[in-house]
């Protein structure tokens, strides 16, 4: 999913502040990922919320930013936001 998230491209701002918020998707998701592999069940909700948001996100990300270039742009700096993922 976050493959398709970075290769079909972003939307909100900037593309800096766009790369930001898929980043931080990810960064929650794999937060999520952690807590469910450790025994913690209770995450299923929020999981379902957040994969949620991804999808609008990469929808509305794929219709703001359709050009190579633009694409090209919003994967390095997605790749720059997420070395800040926790």
């Amino acid at each position: 999913m976050i493959a398709s998230l970075i290769l079909s491209s972003c939307g909100g701002g900037s593309i800096e502040s766009d790369a930001k918020r898929l980043a931080d998707l990810e960064c929650k998701g794999n937060q999520l990922m952690k807590k469910a592999s450790s025994g913690d069940m209770s995450v299923l909700e929020e999981s379902t919320k957040l994969a949620t948001e991804a999808q609008e996100l990469m929808k509305e990300l794929e219709d703001k930013y359709s050009s190579d270039s633009d694409k090209e742009k919003l994967r390095e700096a997605y790749l720059k936001a997420k070395k800040n993922c926790e």
